[in-house]
């Protein structure tokens, strides 16, 4: 094998190593890109990380009776405020905390960290 094809193999393992595994809720992993939604497949938690103003993933799929849990990875405060299908608000989030929603009902939830009005999420919410 060429040097220059064993280097592209070493640099395709290493970023699938970074990258995570797509979430599984209460795998205890972010997972995927902001774009890629995490999945609801089993545990009773589903994070998500707020890390370089961004919520990783910004989309989610979760069951009624989940938790998400939002674990700030920056150095700068956030918060998570649902602005559309739930009625949720943290207090400021500095870095190394988080903060809990229980999952009651289904449908789509939106929010944002009002700090940073760019930094968006979505949660679908499926039944049991």
């Amino acid at each position: 094998m060429s040097l220059r094809r064993l280097a592209l193999l070493g640099l395709l393992a290493l970023v699938a190593g970074c990258g995570g595994d797509e979430t599984s809720a209460g795998s205890g992993t972010a997972g995927g890109s902001p774009s890629e939604p995490a999945s609801a497949s089993g545990g009773d938690t589903v994070q998500v990380a707020m890390k370089d103003i961004l919520f990783v993933p910004d989309k989610i799929t979760a069951r009624v009776g989940q938790t998400v849990r939002w674990t700030n990875e920056d150095t700068v405060v956030h918060n998570v405020k649902a602005d559309k299908g739930a009625d949720f608000a943290s207090k400021s989030i500095p870095e190394g905390e988080t903060y809990e929603a229980k999952l009651s009902k289904t449908g789509t939830i939106a929010y944002v960290c009002t700090i940073h009005p760019s930094q968006r999420g979505t949660i679908s919410v499926v039944a049991k």
